[in-house]
């Protein structure tokens, strides 16, 4: 059995990952390899950056009203069961599953030129979802729920989300650094 303690424990030290391997894989990178790209239809290493900057913003700002609408009380490892549709999103998104697949309009990367910074913006929203965490101790994630920024009639419990956001980030990062080796890459 998952408790809550453990989904949030697990949630921080996977981004904590994430943004150290940001940081040591694409902070060195220049404007032009971060935008570099074998093909039109397919994301540069800033792009897929910036779509996760774009989509953890979206999830951190209603992760926000659900902190600020709870009151904080004691620790409690409350017993946790993801929801179905956590599931099926959690799948989807998961590292291991390298299908490609369409992302909804919401989520999709700015499109003109990647700055370097996209990867300060990343490391920010990832220091302040780690943040978020921290807070969630005394909450109970099958309870508190929150409406995808996709379509507010999906509705994720809280604890899907800290299972979703730190998958879906590995996912992106392992995009952006297949095309690091590829034989075209720019060199510095």
């Amino acid at each position: 059995m998952l408790y809550t303690n453990i989904i949030i424990t697990d949630c921080i030290e996977s981004t904590k990952r994430n943004v150290d391997r940001a940081v040591t894989t694409f902070s060195r990178l220049s404007d032009l390899q971060l935008n570099w790209k074998p093909a039109a239809e397919v994301w540069s290493a800033g792009e897929c950056i910036n779509h996760l900057v774009t989509t953890n913003n979206l999830y951190l700002t209603k992760i926000e009203q659900i902190l600020n609408s709870n009151n904080t009380g004691t620790e409690n490892a409350y017993s946790y069961t993801q929801s179905l549709m956590g599931k099926m999103i959690a799948k989807a998104v998961n590292p291991a599953n390298v299908k490609k697949s369409k992302t909804f309009k919401v989520f999709l990367p700015d499109v003109s030129r990647i700055k370097k910074a996209v990867v300060e913006d990343y490391i920010n929203t990832s220091t302040k979802f780690i943040d978020q965490a921290m807070k969630m101790n005394q909450l109970d994630l099958r309870k508190a729920k929150l409406s995808s920024p996709v379509n507010f009639l999906i509705r994720l419990n809280l604890g899907d989300v800290l299972i979703i956001i730190p998958k879906h980030d590995e996912r992106h990062l392992n995009q952006a650094e297949r095309l690091l080796k590829m034989k075209n890459f720019p060199g510095e």
